[in-house]
């Protein structure tokens, strides 16, 4: 929860209290989820020409907005029936909107999902790769609210929406959509944006930034060490600590002007726990050669197969609704053919399948997962260049004036870390049925082997959208 009392009653505060102005939800002992994934995405803004001081203080400019989701009205709260049934239609409402709104933007990200996991995947040189295309898609959405012109257009013409108002509806759609904290789950988001002290700003770009992105606004000295210790504290707070070896190399130039940081946090139990007891150890035919893996089995489960031309999949449910995808490629594919083709992403986002993905079947599948804890560290920043994002990274082009008229910056970087785990509490399945290899027509049996014993994607996902998507090339 904020601590938002804190940053009300006073004006300027020291870094430490940062830390406790941003808490993460209370995490579970780590042995009762079934695994953890974060990402943070960093975007550096560069070019300094305002005053700096010794003195590391941070003033909170902005804080975020209360989430606009309210539960089901309970009837016991209320006196009459009438006011009742009037909060029940406008939470209905309410409802309805924002659905709908979530659901056109998963129609409109869709390409910018599948392109850009293609992009920043399937050139990492054959090593395990990860992303967050959802983290990735809210940071970059913050810069569009604050840059203009050009710069803000290339933006908006990438996650295919035609103006700021749209964009800002679909944001906070989504980040309601995902946002969750409950026994079953922990799906939280953060995103804050540091300021140079002595910045001129625009405060009606600060309110947006927290209202309709949940984000918190800092001022502070940036460039210092007290304030990479403290954005370093924030992540690790906003992150669960998964990503601590990215979070302790904070370093950020004297030169930055504006930091913008988005992270997301996920916990999850699977619908149906496995017994480590069924684990076995077998090869996987990994990219840079076979080495030994833990894999973990499950035999006969009733579930969806998929299958494509160049892929077969399986989807492992989450308790809440979410999703793990694993998809496998033919045997003559490799995981960057799957991800150019980019099928797959029809199938995340046709809601498991139900929604016009026609090549499955009902099936008995014996399943075999191997156990990973993959972590990567991507700069996105070539990527989105090829992808037509290059205005904001030149400093004779871009356009920051929607934040700040004081003096002319631009975008040095877009690193993004990500960090996914699994083990026998989330994922369970067969270790020593092979898979098939074709995934051009119909499984001709009832009974399936479906076994990951070389390299693979796959993509975790809450109500179609894809939170984290990645590649598993070597154990």
């Amino acid at each position: 929860m904020k601590r938002k009392q804190v940053l009300e009653v006073l004006d300027k505060i020291d870094d430490r209290y940062i830390k406790e102005s941003e808490k993460a939800p209370k995490k579970i002992k780590k042995t009762y989820w079934i695994g953890a994934v974060a990402a943070v995405l960093a975007i550096a803004i560069c070019i300094s020409s305002v005053t700096d001081s010794a003195l590391t203080t941070a003033k909170a400019i902005a804080l975020p907005d209360e989430a606009r989701v309210r539960e089901h009205p309970d009837l016991d709260d209320y006196k009459d029936r009438e006011s009742y049934m009037a909060d029940v239609e406008k939470w209905d409402s309410e409802t309805k909107s924002r659905k709908a709104i979530k659901e056109n933007a998963v129609i409109s990200l869709s390409p910018f999902f599948t392109q850009a996991s293609a992009e920043f995947l399937a050139s990492q040189n054959n090593e395990n790769a990860l992303w967050s295309p959802i983290n990735a898609y809210i940071g970059l959405s913050m810069l569009a609210e604050i840059t203009d012109d050009d710069s803000r257009n290339e933006i908006l013409d990438l996650f295919g929406v035609s103006d700021i108002e749209t964009l800002r509806k679909q944001v906070s759609a989504i980040w309601e959509s995902i946002y969750e904290g409950d026994k079953n789950e922990v799906s939280t988001l953060a995103n804050s944006l540091w300021l140079k002290k002595g910045l001129e700003y625009n405060q009606e770009t600060m309110n947006n930034l927290a209202y309709h992105y949940y984000a918190s606004v800092y001022q502070c000295d940036l460039g210092s060490k007290k304030a990479d210790k403290s954005i370093g504290e924030w992540l690790d707070d906003n992150t669960g600590g998964l990503l601590k070896d990215s979070t302790d190399k904070i370093d950020l130039s004297y030169d930055t002007v504006l930091a913008l940081y988005s992270t997301l946090f996920f916990q999850a139990k699977w619908s149906n726990e496995f017994n480590a007891d069924y684990n076995t150890e077998n090869v996987f035919h990994g990219v840079n050669g076979d080495t030994n893996a833990t894999y973990m089995n499950k035999n006969l489960c009733q579930m969806n197969y998929y299958w494509h031309d160049d892929f077969s999949a399986v989807c492992l449910y989450l308790k809440n609704g979410s999703t793990m995808w694993f998809i496998l490629p033919d045997e003559d594919k490799t995981p960057a053919d799957i991800l150019k083709d980019g099928a797959y992403g029809e199938l995340i986002s046709s809601g498991n399948g139900e929604d016009g993905w026609q090549n499955k079947k009902y099936l008995k599948v014996n399943l075999s997962v191997p156990k990973f804890d993959v972590s990567s560290s991507l700069n996105l920043k070539d990527g989105l260049n090829r992808m037509g994002v290059s205005e904001v990274f030149d400093i004779e082009s871009s356009d920051f004036t929607a934040i700040t008229s004081d003096t002319p910056v631009y975008v040095s970087a877009v690193n993004q870390s990500a960090r996914v785990e699994i083990d026998e509490k989330g994922v369970k399945a067969a270790a020593y049925i092979e898979i098939p290899g074709d995934g051009e027509a119909m499984p001709p049996e009832e009974i399936v082997d479906f076994i990951l014993d070389r390299p693979f994607v796959f993509v975790i996902s809450k109500d179609r959208l894809p939170l984290f998507t990645g590649v598993i090339n070597n154990i």
